[in-house]
């Protein structure tokens, strides 16, 4: 069943500058529990516009997978991914047009449709995640298609290109993807970026040294056969998207399936410490001397 979750307007701001993440956090399960791959998140705020409460959808997230996240994430352990092609984040304007207010005291809301009086009391029935029946869903997707993509959720330099910059020596490569005019990132985390590939390269060090320059999942080991490492770091989050520049946000793969990953989609879950991809294939850590599980 589709889902309707409260998404504070600050953290909807913070994720396009620093990379729109598609994906959504939360400590209730049943951002787990109670959607399935295929169904649709719908994430709305509350914004004051002319002395008033109004709200604006957001973004609605077409779900490819759900994982549990890292025992350090302050936003939630449940993460439900949404397909980058399908799913939209919405420009929000001051258009009072743009209000979805009455729609959603409209559709029905599982548990909500008695608290849903006031332009106040809506955020606070919101703040639990509720599900929305089939006949809310059209209407939510007929109003949404009144409103203008997000051009800055789709314009993130390409990750495995951002990942071989911030562990290359010399930043020309680095600031030629961030100088990209298509790039809307703020300054303060271009300059962020900047300053962690010092720390990038020391992290990456770390995990050779670590695991020997094997692949973590397959094992492979370059070094010993060929003499020579070929396994490469990968993000967990990618950094062009918001992920965080920590040893708990890396692993060592090989090159093959590193670029599988960034291909399909595949997401790590640190429940079962596995990658998760759409047509359903787990791929386990074989070796794992740094990830510790969150449950």
């Amino acid at each position: 069943m589709d889902l309707l979750a409260y998404w504070r307007y600050d953290n909807y701001l913070r994720d396009l500058d620093t990379g729109a993440g598609f994906h959504f956090n939360s400590n209730q399960s049943r951002l787990h529990t109670s959607i399935h791959k295929g169904e649709r998140l719908w994430l709305f705020t509350r914004v004051v516009n002319a002395d008033q409460n109004e709200y604006r959808l957001l973004a609605r997230l077409n779900v490819t997978a759900k994982t549990i996240n890292a025992p350090s994430y302050k936003y939630g352990a449940y993460r439900a991914w949404g397909d980058t092609s399908n799913s939209r984040y919405f420009k929000v304007t001051d258009d009072s047009k743009q209000d979805v207010f009455e729609l959603l005291r409209l559709i029905e809301l599982e548990g909500a449709s008695l608290k849903l009086k006031n332009r106040t009391s809506l955020a606070q029935a919101c703040q639990t995640i509720r599900a929305v029946q089939p006949l809310g869903s059209k209407l939510l997707e007929s109003f949404s298609e009144q409103l203008e993509d997000e051009p800055r959720a789709k314009a993130v330099p390409d990750e495995e290109k951002l990942e071989r910059a911030l562990y290359s020596i010399g930043s020309t490569q680095l600031d030629w993807i961030l100088e990209s005019s298509q790039i809307p990132y703020i300054e303060s985390h271009k300059q962020r970026l900047r300053q962690s590939q010092e720390r990038n390269r020391q992290l990456v060090q770390g995990l050779y040294k670590l695991y020997d320059g094997r692949c973590q999942v397959t094992g492979h080991d370059s070094p010993l056969l060929y003499g020579v490492p070929t396994a490469e770091a990968h993000h967990i989050v990618y950094r062009a998207r918001g992920g965080e520049d920590v040893l708990e946000n890396l692993v060592l793969l090989s090159p093959n399936l590193h670029r599988a990953i960034h291909a399909a989609e595949g997401h790590f879950d640190y429940n079962t410490l596995s990658f998760i991809f759409s047509n359903g294939r787990v791929e386990p850590l074989v070796l794992n001397k740094h990830l510790s599980k969150r449950f």
